[in-house]
């Protein structure tokens, strides 16, 4: 979901995902309902979330990257936590429906992620730090510096990689690949903590695998005060769908 729309493998496809979690603190064990992001002991924790924010987080406006097919497809999860608005690549995806994702590390020379490279915290942290070397680790708790804000990092290591960003409410949103923007997780949560939210997605169809995103690897500070350069890298699955049905029809043409 951060690189692709839906990452396709080999192996046994069955996700089998943890009930949620509480989202208040990592200590928290009490039971959550599907669609709660708060145990009935911490409803109120959300009253206080502005406590940890710098003041430059980005303003939560889904419409930005939903409301244009062109726009939604061409970018992913990395794109929209570092606030990256491509516009060549928005063109691309409309006029070839080759839509292209930005790939982490991909501006200083760090291949693109296949299936047979496995996706680990390690490798996904240095490759953001390439691509934004002033960038830093951070923690839930702790405020960005001025003109920083956060993002969060998850990896599933064997199929994808997702990145969260932190928004001006205080509350967290993403991009699942060539998907909508949101601001739920995995179980229909508003996300006050990525460490904490449901990063589980089971198998909807016989083309999915499931992806589990088991792995948090960090909290990040990223610049705010000025653009984050990214590359393109692989297709989604969903240009390489409509290339392959555009090739089909071409070859249809041609025999009649």
């Amino acid at each position: 979901m951060g690189l692709t729309r839906r990452q396709s493998r080999t192996e046994d496809p069955v996700v089998s995902c943890p009930p949620p979690n509480c989202q208040a603190s990592e200590s928290c064990t009490n039971p959550v309902e599907k669609g709660n992001t708060f145990c009935e002991a911490h409803r109120k924790v959300g009253n206080k979330i502005i406590n940890s924010l710098s003041g430059y987080e980005p303003t939560y406006n889904p419409k930005v990257y939903n409301r244009d097919k062109a726009v939604q497809h061409s970018h992913n999860c990395f794109a929209y936590a570092m606030g990256v608005y491509d516009k060549k690549k928005i063109e691309e995806c409309r006029k070839t429906n080759d839509c292209k994702f930005h790939v982490p590390g991909k501006t200083k020379g760090h291949a693109e992620f296949s299936g047979q490279m496995g996706k680990t915290c390690s490798d996904v942290i240095s490759r953001t730090m390439a691509d934004i070397p002033s960038g830093y680790v951070t923690n839930f708790e702790t405020s960005c510096d001025p003109n920083y804000s956060k993002v969060a990092v998850v990896v599933d290591e064997i199929n994808d990689l997702h990145y969260y960003r932190q928004d001006a409410s205080g509350w967290w949103s993403h991009k699942p690949g060539g998907r909508p923007v949101t601001n739920k997780d995995a179980y229909g949560a508003k996300i006050y903590r990525p460490d904490r939210a449901a990063r589980c997605y089971p198998r909807e169809t016989p083309e999915d695998s499931g992806l589990n995103y088991d792995s948090f690897c960090s909290y990040m500070c990223v610049p705010r005060n000025k653009p984050i350069i990214v590359a393109g890298g692989g297709r989604s699955r969903r240009s390489r769908r409509s290339i392959n049905k555009r090739k089909t029809t071409l070859k249809r043409k041609r025999r009649e």
